[in-house]
């Protein structure tokens, strides 16, 4: 027997056995070298052996745990990203406004027209090989045609071809810092940001916000202190707040990373639904910008295809690390994409949701206009999710557990918060994953009268049964 396999059947028979039990901390690497008179790589490889079968699982910087606890769970999968209470999974009795999807009729149909047009059409051998990572050409030129209309210009030479948005900031960070660099973001903002920096042993550094965004003065200051490596920023439609930073406010913020020279990442997975766009970053400042946006929000999350447009120097460097982690996008999913993007579906979709999400907001406001931020630099593009102030009466946990029992699902800004220090006082609001407007008009209404019933100081409506649905009118 190998060395590394002794180590993993002793820790295996102290799992069994009991010495070891679920969140147990393993000892150091050093610790299992001396004592079973082995290199420090020997034990590192018994480590990641376990690690490979799920027996345990590695933190940065923290050690090697035996996996099992209810903590794990809610560690990994879907719990990475939101906390438990806004996992609904097949229960259709709960109304679910945690999620950013954009709920359509017409998309299951949609697929279903792709599948029988790809199974009858595709030449013999066509997903038996595999090919450059960045995107076979026709995948990068039908996607510079598409993101003419977000970007005005754009060569698709400049193009990656990549499975999701959320992929492609792991490879942006990935590729632009290393472990221990700091990466600026706002501070509320989008999980997966925060996902990707525990995973690469980055520091994020939260900036303060306003009613337009990041702060210029705070990202200035942030920058003079420390060693910023990239700006990861969503100015459009932000994630969770719904704001868009004006054109003022992104040149003050392009001026502070070119001085400091500091990339910027700009997530932009919801640009396409927006008709009023601001310039993008990658507008103003093309050498100094990866932009990446996709199709989950304009399509469907379950259509994994993204686009990232790169400065022609970062190219190489980001194809290499494309080729490390995914080698490519599946060829199956582009022809999807390329066939929607071609045939115009993706575009009429997107005109459908953007007329369904600006009859939403309508109603959103109409019911829980007081308590929602003004989002006036929106310039009457619709908003699909809201930042709405929870009152000082009561605490944004027990306003989550409240529209929990209430069947209503929404997620406080704790899941959003990129710093322990910033105030939680709000909840993120979202209006298009229901697909009955009706059920969603009614979650809104309750929502109102357990507020309004804890800035009068009483118990919530649905516990004393005075919640009227039919009191709100659906807008026609």
């Amino acid at each position: 027997m190998r060395k590394f396999e002794e180590i993993v059947d002793v820790v295996l028979a102290q799992i069994k056995d009991g010495t070891l039990k679920p969140g147990d901390r393993l000892r150091p690497h050093r610790q299992i070298a001396y004592e079973f008179n082995c290199s420090i790589g020997t034990a590192s490889r018994a480590y990641a052996e376990l690690e490979r079968r799920g027996i345990t699982y590695g933190k940065v910087g923290q050690g090697t745990y035996v996996y099992g606890t209810d903590r794990d769970e809610e560690q990994i999968g879907k719990g990475f990203f939101f906390p438990r209470e806004s996992w609904i999974d097949a229960d259709s009795s709960l109304i679910d406004l945690s999620k950013n999807s954009y709920f359509n009729g017409n998309t299951d149909g949609r697929l279903r027209e792709v599948f029988q047009k790809l199974s009858h059409h595709n030449e013999s051998g066509r997903y038996l090989d595999y090919f450059d990572s960045r995107g076979r050409i026709n995948d990068r030129e039908i996607a510079a045609n598409w993101l003419r209309y977000q970007l005005d210009v754009v060569d698709s030479s400049n193009i990656i071809v990549i499975p999701g948005v959320q992929s492609g900031l792991y490879l942006a960070m990935a590729t632009l810092a290393s472990p221990g660099d700091i990466v600026a973001t706002e501070e509320f903002g989008y999980p997966g940001i925060r996902a990707v920096c525990r995973e690469l042993d980055l520091r994020i550094a939260a900036i303060s916000m306003d009613e337009h965004g990041l702060l210029p003065e705070a990202f200035e200051q942030l920058c003079q202190r420390g060693n910023v490596k990239i700006l990861v920023t969503i100015p459009t439609n932000h994630n969770p707040t719904g704001t868009t930073q004006p054109t003022a406010r992104r040149m003050q913020i392009l001026k502070i990373a070119q001085k400091h020279h500091v990339h910027i990442v700009e997530d932009a997975v919801y640009a396409p639904l927006q008709p009023h766009r601001v310039p993008s970053y990658c507008q103003l400042a093309p050498d100094d910008t990866l932009y990446l946006t996709g199709l989950s929000k304009a399509f469907s999350p379950g259509l994994r295809v993204g686009y990232m447009v790169a400065p022609t120097p970062l190219i190489p460097r980001l194809a290499s690390k494309m080729t490390a982690v995914n080698w490519m996008t599946s060829p199956v999913s582009l022809d999807m994409a390329n066939y929607f993007l071609i045939s115009g579906l993706v575009d009429k979709q997107v005109s459908e949701l953007i007329a369904a999400c600006r009859h939403r907001e309508t109603l959103a406001r109409q019911i829980l206009g007081k308590w929602l931020a003004d989002q006036s630099t929106n310039l009457d593009a619709p908003l699909a999710h809201f930042w709405l102030r929870v009152p000082d009466e009561i605490e944004v946990s027990d306003f989550v557990q409240e529209a929990r029992a209430a069947n209503i699902v929404v997620v406080g800004s704790e899941a959003f918060a990129m710093s322990k220090s910033v105030e939680n006082r709000h909840v993120r609001i979202c209006v298009m994953a229901e697909p009955d407007e009706q059920r969603l008009q009614k979650a809104l209404t309750r929502l109102a009268e357990i507020l309004t019933s804890y800035e009068k100081g009483g118990s919530s409506s649905y516990r004393t049964g005075s919640f009227d649905a039919e009191r709100v009118t659906i807008l026609p």
